[in-house]
């Protein structure tokens, strides 16, 4: 985009395996851009739905046999879940113009990725939301579109070849060379439009981006007036801009919609930048106060020659400049989907492709990443819960928020609370209503246990009395020794041996050095380093015990979740067993080794990576806590039984400034005082300086 795009440009863009840049293009004449788009050829087929040949398959998973120009091909689908937040809420406007909400009922069944049998480089994405398949099919480096035949009764569907000959009608973005200097003018800091330049490093952890989307009201008007409708296919259009994603470690996830669905409360102008700015006024104005995003984006149903959308760049996060404007006219879902997914580029941080440019990695999309944008992405860094993914701040949303004592929920549970009323006020003579240290409404008495410890690096907590929250989990210093000459990394004392034990039972062993050698240089699903743009990494010579697992001994195969896979490797005479793992899966990866793993003499795996103890900055200094405790995770003593916070120097019942007081008739300490001593006077000389 910036300069001529044709759907399939774009399609094969995010699609190809050798993802390949955009080409410069010819003009637009007024009203092209809206016609119907540039499809090689099409067929009608009858997808034909495959049962397994044992009867069984997973529910998640479903197959077809359909026809693409004139070849047959199995199509394999799996189900992606969590496409839809369990709480979704939709607003709209009463005639009166007040703002009404709702959770209407749709299907998080319908949204599937998957792939083409016997095509390596193949992939799908679609959805079976409105009845048939809907989505993008890529195989053989063509790009392919699929569509249910309306009202057809026997299952027929359209499957539209994507052309991107350079004669094509073409689509531009609204980011221009002129574009841009306007927006560094308004913004006045460069620091947050992307710079151009070579290729800069890609961010090494997944990014989630939480995003609303806006729909206008001739949009609206378009989409017949239906909200779930409306629903339904923006959840498609996010589904299958995560697709085009996944090869750069970004998830993208919806906190709302909003429809403007009696009038527009701004003015839709004829100029697209100004629209832009109207919106983002809006959005700092209105919307964030009631759906709290990263970014927001407006779908529009007006003509803007030659432009499909804008946005201001590099501002994801930004609560000033984080708006976008698509023009959603009469595309299909799928084409729309690449337009929307072009223009959040630019809230990332994405500049355009030069003229000449070539990607260096597999997964660009319109052009190199720039250094600059991680430094602005901080709130990408967490993925929003499934269940609060969107929390609206009002009385009765179960959420204590400012200017409320409590909040039971709606009415019904609110009667049988005696200590919340459904005002979100407390009853006469309640302190409390929940958490661990709240008990019949009042505060538990300090030193009540309210967090045990669940290792031998972790470290309890106890109530202090004056709240009904239980004080904030803390554990022993990362780096201090712990069994089996191990360390303490994040609260656990993590080795080989007992994740073995814990996949396998309790006589299986780590295996040999060989077989992490062997396997873990692979770069497949069963060993592998990580993955990285996609792909599974190899282990570097250094890092193979910071890979995959690998084990000895093993007398019972355990039962894993669906999808999850063991495997055997005979090396030698030596048995190396191991588990698998899908880059696309959401489950946890019981088989990638612990962080905090020791991996050689002073060294634990961090991030796959075996890494020196000084980089632990272990610095806890026993003389400090007089030789009586050890450090927490914040550094200060966590003190033995018999001496007090925050030094041990005095008399007391033991624990830190941050575990809550101890009270001597609720405390039973000899379980930790024989685990950690052993480890602290081995290190007692290596500490002291």
């Amino acid at each position: 985009c910036g300069r001529g795009l044709t759907p399939a440009d774009i399609a094969s863009t995010f699609l190809s395996p050798s993802l390949r840049c955009f080409h410069p293009g010819a003009d637009l004449y007024p009203g092209a851009l809206y016609e119907s788009h540039a499809y090689a050829s099409y067929e009608v087929t009858v997808p034909r739905k495959l049962t397994p040949r044992d009867g069984q398959q997973n529910s998640r998973d479903i197959s077809y046999l359909l026809q693409v120009e004139g070849k047959s091909h199995v199509m394999h689908l799996r189900q992606k879940r969590n496409v839809v937040p369990n709480l979704f809420p939709i607003f709209t406007y009463s005639k009166e113009g007040k703002l009404q909400m709702d959770y209407p009922f749709i299907r998080n069944d319908c949204f599937y990725n998957g792939f083409i049998q016997d095509e390596p480089h193949s992939l799908v994405t679609l959805s079976t939301c409105l009845g048939g398949l809907s989505g993008l099919l890529h195989l053989q480096n063509e790009t392919y579109e699929i569509e249910p035949v309306q009202a057809s009764v026997g299952f027929q569907h359209v499957v539209y070849q994507l052309e991107g000959k350079e004669d094509d009608l073409r689509i531009m973005c609204g980011f221009t060379k002129e574009e841009q200097s306007r927006q560094e003018a308004m913004i006045q800091s460069k620091e947050i439009l992307a710079a151009r330049g070579s290729i800069g490093k890609w961010w090494p952890h997944t990014r989630y981006a939480d995003i609303a989307i806006v729909v206008e009201h001739q949009r609206y008007v378009k989409f017949n007036k239906n909200e779930t409708l409306t629903g339904i296919r923006v959840l498609e259009i996010i589904h299958m801009t995560n697709t085009f994603y996944k090869p750069l470690g970004v998830v993208i996830s919806i906190v709302g919609l909003e429809i403007w669905s009696e009038k527009n409360p701004i003015m839709i102008s004829s100029e697209l930048n100004v629209l832009l700015d109207n919106f983002n006024k809006w959005r700092k104005r209105t919307l964030n106060d009631h759906l709290p995003n990263d970014a927001a984006h407006l779908f529009v149903h007006k003509f803007y020659e030659h432009a499909a959308g804008l946005a201001f760049i590099g501002t994801i996060c930004n609560s000033q400049w984080a708006s976008a404007v698509e023009i959603y006219m009469s595309f299909s879902v799928s084409f729309f989907s690449v337009i929307f997914a072009h223009e959040l580029g630019h809230h990332l941080g994405m500049n355009h492709d030069g003229e000449h440019c070539t990607c260096e990695q597999k997964s660009c999309i319109m052009a190199p990443f720039p250094d600059e944008v991680d430094k602005n992405a901080h709130c990408l860094l967490t993925a929003a819960d499934p269940n609060t993914i969107f929390k609206l701040k009002y009385c009765g949303n179960k959420i204590v928020e400012k200017g409320e004592q409590c909040d039971c929920g709606s009415e019904k549970p609110c009667r049988r609370n005696s200590c919340c009323q459904s005002n979100c006020k407390f009853h006469s003579g309640a302190v409390c209503n929940v958490g661990k240290c709240c008990a019949n409404c009042q505060y538990r008495p300090a030193g009540t246990l309210c967090r045990k410890k669940n290792s031998v690096c972790d470290l309890p907590e106890y109530c202090t009395g004056t709240s009904e929250l239980c004080p904030e989990d803390v554990y022993v210093q990362d780096g201090a020794p712990c069994n089996d000459a191990a360390y303490c990394y994040h609260g656990n004392c993590a080795t080989h041996k007992e994740q073995c034990k814990m996949i396998f039972g309790k006589k299986a062993t780590v295996a040999s050095e060989n077989c992490f050698r062997l396997i873990n240089a692979r770069g497949d699903r069963f060993g592998n380093c990580g993955v990285k743009y996609g792909t599974y990494s190899k282990c570097k010579a250094s890092h193979i015990l910071c890979g995959r697992i690998q084990c000895d001994n093993v007398e019972k195969l355990p039962t894993l979740e669906e999808d999850s896979t063991i495997i055997q490797t005979i090396i030698g005479n030596r048995h190396c067993w191991g588990t698998d793992y899908h880059s696309e899966s959401e489950k946890v990866d019981i088989g990638a080794v612990t962080d905090g793993t020791p991996c050689g003499t002073d060294m634990l795996c961090v991030d796959k990576q075996c890494k020196n103890l000084s980089t632990l900055n272990y610095d806890c200094d026993i003389r400090k806590c007089h030789n009586r405790g050890i450090c927490n995770n914040r550094r200060h003593c966590h003190c033995d039984y018999g001496w007090g916070p925050p030094y041990c120097m005095g008399k007391g019942y033991g624990g830190s400034i941050d575990s809550g007081p101890i009270l001597q008739d609720r405390i039973v300490y000899s379980i930790w005082l024989n685990s950690m001593h052993v480890q602290v006077d081995t290190f007692k000389s290596a500490s002291i300086t």
